[in-house]
Parts: C-alpha cells; structure tokens; sequence
C-alpha cells in the first residue's frame, strides 16, 4: 500500500490507520474515490439510525461539519409535520400538535421527537372524525367534555382513537395529496397507539 496515499487520505479526514488501508484497498488506491466512499459510508449509518433518505441524512451530515453524532441528534429533533402543502409550513403556524401520554399525563422519552403538528387548514379534513367520539371524559378532571376544544387541549384514550383511525380509513376522497395525508396520519397515530394511554389533540388557533 502506498504511504503517501494512506497519509494523504489521513490528512484530509480523521480516520484510523487500518480504515484508511481498507478504503484506498477498496478503491485501488484512489484517494478521492475513498474519501467519497468514507463519506458516503457515514450518511448510509445516519439514514440508519435516523431512519431518514439520503438528502436529509446528507444535508445534515454536512452542516455539522461531518459529524455523525451531531447530524442524527439533529434530524431526531425536528418536527414532523403533516400537511398536503407542498410550500413549508411556519414554526408558528395556526393548527394542531398531537402527542401520546401515559395514563399519568406523562409524555413518552423517545430517540425521535414524538409528537406530530398539522395545519389547520389540513386538520379541517379529519376534525369531524375527532368530534365524532364525543362526549368524552377528561381523564385528569373527571369531567365530561361535550364537544371538541379548538382552542385547548382535547384528550382522546386508545379505544377512542382506534375508533377515530377506522372512521378516517373509511372517508373516501380523490384527491391523492388528501389520500397521502390521511395515510401518514393513520400510520402516526396506530405507531403511538401501539403503547400509548392517550392521544393529546392541542389547538393553538
């Protein structure tokens, strides 16, 4: 193996001397073609971890200056979004935030954040299957709450979301952006299902 090839490919990225040997072995000695595979390598361990595709994993690999750490504790935090809009919605947009708790009003730790923002104007194409389980019980006053609160909190517990999931499987459209919206709620919400006492449904109109 070349030495000068193996301290070139060192100096320009921090690597261990046997990872250096086994890349420029893989790439006949080329040195750029190893430091693209060794870039290339750790995006592939960020979509894994982060269970993200290639731009996001990329994008963020690159803006922490190649760290791997960084990039995924970075794509876990931000905020999912659910809208058919294909323009990017405002951090301080009109509309709701929906997240599991346990039967303690805990929310739950998780690697990813947990909970979910839908627009208004997206929320309105789902809102009557959430009104339609009412009257429910608030779990934490006891009180029987008629209708569904726009401007607050509104408590859903797994039997009534299951329910809500079914009415929404059942509503027909057209409209293939209103169908993807409906899927990825359906697939939100039966993945927090699977643990969670309760769906929070908070309206920050």
């Amino acid at each position: 193996m070349d030495r000068n090839a193996i301290n070139i490919l060192r100096s320009r990225i921090t690597l261990p001397l046997d990872v250096a040997i086994q890349l420029l072995r893989e790439n006949k000695g080329d040195i750029d073609a190893s430091e693209l595979a060794f870039h290339n390598n750790n995006i592939t361990k960020i979509m894994l971890a982060a269970e993200c595709d290639y731009e996001t994993a990329k994008e963020n690999y690159e803006l922490y200056n190649y760290n791997i750490t960084k990039a995924i504790k970075k794509i876990n935090a931000k905020e999912i979004i659910i809208t058919t809009s294909e323009i990017p919605i405002a951090r301080n947009a009109i509309g709701f935030i929906l997240w599991p708790e346990n039967d303690k009003r805990e929310g739950y730790k998780t690697t990813k954040r947990n909970d979910v923002f839908i627009p208004d104007a997206d929320f309105n194409l789902v809102i009557n299957e959430f009104k339609s389980v009412f009257p429910l019980q608030n779990p934490w006053n006891k009180m029987i709450e008629d209708s569904f609160d726009c401007y607050g909190h509104n408590y859903f517990d797994n039997k009534s979301c299951r329910i809500i999931v079914a009415r929404i499987k059942q509503s027909k459209t057209d409209d293939p952006k209103v169908t993807e919206f409906k899927r990825q709620l359906i697939e939100w919400l039966n993945d927090r299902l699977r643990y969670a006492d309760y769906i929070t449904v908070y309206g920050n109109l």
